[in-house]
């Protein structure tokens, strides 16, 4: 069987390997590389050998899928590399922190014989993911617009996050998910103006679409103690309405018991009727990662995350952090 690497041994390379297990493919994470190996730092990992050079990875013939969970600014680098040795890659977003590093690297899928999907755990919660499924379908009419928000406590897993030359700040790193959802279902962004009650703040933005649809996002990454990680998605159209709703103690937690309890649920009102329904359990991680490895393994081609989008979302994130620094509306460019 065709093995599996990791790069990066922190909070996301955990989850990654915990969603490779739960994929039923723990035996086959053969690496961990990282720049600073701890044995055991990847429980879920349990065969894997810590390593530093990622020459060995690149090399390896039997190593055919490899997730990268590395600060943004090494994704590029890594990323084409991979892509060369003909790797299948499951790349966490964003895709790079500028468009032009984006496009290199959507460039360099396009031409190797591996192929690149990038990590937008988000369209694989059941909740979004059933939301999808209802707008497909007709139920909620012509979409008028969509409002989605994204609340957390400072995160304090990973130092880098809170430098914004590493993480791109909280626009590109925590909204992207946000605009990567009210892109795909309103369409082509035109104009973006975002607008921050302070520097730690939280931030709100408004997206315009082509045709007529309006977006609007409210994320906040400096919520009180005790706050749980929240991520909330509405749909308005002309014959229904639909909302979703997550909270957890971490955005890779189910909802849990007692003190920490959160909420998973979503709703539907609509001239055919009205829905409600609790999600009693849910491992997008897990869905995702086994998306991935199927894909990967019949042809690479990724319609439920597809690169172009990850793109697009990150447009918007960059008109967004232009619009707060500008205090203006930036329109976004058509390339």
């Amino acid at each position: 069987m065709a093995s599996i690497a990791i790069i990066g041994q922190g909070y996301m390379g955990n989850a990654h390997a915990a969603a490779w297990a739960s994929a039923g493919q723990a035996d086959a994470i053969k690496y961990i590389c990282t720049p600073r190996p701890k044995e055991g730092s990847v429980p879920a990992a349990k065969n894997a050998k810590y390593i530093t050079d990622l020459d060995v990875i690149l090399k390896d013939a039997d190593v055919k899928y490899v997730s990268v969970c590395t600060p943004t600014p090494t994704h590029k680098d890594i990323t084409v590399a991979l892509l060369a040795a003909s790797k299948h890659v499951l790349l966490e977003k964003p895709i790079a922190l500028t468009v032009a590093d984006a496009k290199i690297v959507a460039d360099a899928a396009a031409k190797s014989s591996g192929s690149l999907m990038i990590a937008q755990v988000v369209r694989f919660f059941l909740g979004y993911q059933k939301l999808r499924e209802v707008s497909e379908s007709g139920e909620l009419g012509k979409l008028l617009s969509v409002h989605a928000r994204r609340f957390s406590p400072k995160p304090t897993w990973a130092t880098w996050l809170g430098d914004e030359s590493q993480s791109g700040g909280m626009l590109v790193d925590f909204s992207i998910h946000d605009f990567d959802q009210i892109n795909m279902y309103l369409g082509k962004p035109v104009e973006v103006f975002a607008a921050q009650t302070s520097a730690s703040g939280p931030a709100e933005i408004t997206v315009k679409y082509e045709g007529g649809g309006v977006g609007q996002v409210q994320s906040f990454m400096n919520a009180a103690e005790g706050v749980p990680f929240t991520s909330t998605i509405d749909l308005l159209g002309t014959s229904g309405i639909a909302h979703y709703e997550f909270s957890a103690i971490s955005a890779t937690e189910e909802s849990s018991s007692g003190n920490n309890a959160g909420v998973n649920s979503w709703h539907v009102f609509s001239s055919k009727g009205n829905t409600v329904e609790q999600i009693a359990s849910d491992d997008p991680y897990g869905r995702q990662v086994k998306y991935f490895f199927d894909q990967a393994s019949s042809g690479g081609k990724y319609d439920l995350s597809p690169t172009p989008s990850a793109i697009a979302a990150l447009q918007v994130c960059l008109a967004a952090k232009a619009s707060l620094k500008e205090g203006r509306p930036v329109a976004i460019s058509a390339n």
